[in-house]
């Protein structure tokens, strides 16, 4: 883990949400290779603010459970959607290591 973790926080007047994306990234030294994310928030405490992992044609959407942790590689197209009340936070971390040949 060569990165700092990542607090993040959703909120209703800020719209928060992060569109597709990847984490694999080379932005630092070391490429990520899997993701972490802990959820903190009670479930009962927002609506909307999915974190959803695209596979082909299939969305997958992760467990909103206090404490749940998703690992997924870091390669994996997800985004979290808009939050529509409430507000949700979560940590996030990076596993990062060189790339095999």
């Amino acid at each position: 883990m060569a990165e700092q973790l990542q607090y993040t926080v959703y909120e209703t007047a800020e719209g928060g949400h992060y569109d597709w994306h990847v984490d694999h990234a080379t932005v630092t030294p070391v490429p990520r290779k899997l993701s972490l994310v802990l959820q903190l928030s009670d479930p009962a405490d927002y609506e909307g603010c999915d974190l959803e992992l695209r596979s082909s044609a299939h969305i997958e959407t992760a467990p909103r459970e206090r404490g749940a942790v998703i690992l997924f590689p870091s390669y994996a197209l997800h985004r979290v959607s808009a939050i529509t009340a409430g507000r949700r936070v979560s940590l996030v971390s990076w596993i990062s290591g060189p790339f095999l040949r």
